[in-house]
């Protein structure tokens, strides 16, 4: 019998681990660090479980826009969801910082730190943590690609 531990995912070190999964993708597909910002909007998302589907339906190349409008529903509750992960989010942030895993750099952007973990462990992870890891990944990808850290708030119809 194999146990799931259902709070492994909010754990801090899982969340850096998909914050510098997101940073990597965000980095190859624009050439500048993501906003800091985006974090609270990409983690939460990328740790849900119930859009799995909508990331199954698509690839690296779908883009950021046409995944919403596939998924308009997306944006439906996602203030609630914003607000429910803005602890684990913190908390994952501050131990990626801590651990050098991560660094803030200028203008409210977050980049790899001097000590940020290999991707290789994340093929001997259970089903469901490697697919959240993957969404952090494809966000990161789709993100960097949509524009200004504005450009994807808005997308998602998030008002600065």
């Amino acid at each position: 019998m194999v146990a799931h531990d259902l709070y492994a995912e909010t754990n801090p070190a899982f969340g850096t681990y998909a914050i510098v999964a997101f940073c990597r993708e965000y980095q190859l597909a624009s050439t500048r660090n993501p906003s800091i910002a985006l974090l609270y909007l990409a983690l939460p998302i990328a740790m849900s479980r119930d859009v799995e589907r909508s990331f199954s339906e698509t690839n690296a190349k779908t883009g950021l826009l046409a995944w919403l409008n596939r998924y308009p529903e997306l944006r439906l509750n996602l203030g609630a969801r914003l607000d429910a992960s803005l602890d684990v989010v913190t908390a994952s942030l501050r131990l990626g910082l801590m651990s050098n895993a991560l660094e803030l750099l200028e203008k409210g952007a977050i980049g790899l730190g001097s000590k940020p973990p290999i991707k290789a462990p994340i093929t001997r992870l259970p089903t469901e943590p490697k697919k959240a890891i993957k969404r952090a990944e494809r966000l990161g990808r789709w993100m960097g690609k949509a524009g200004s850290p504005g450009s994807v708030f808005s997308a998602f119809g998030v008002i600065l």
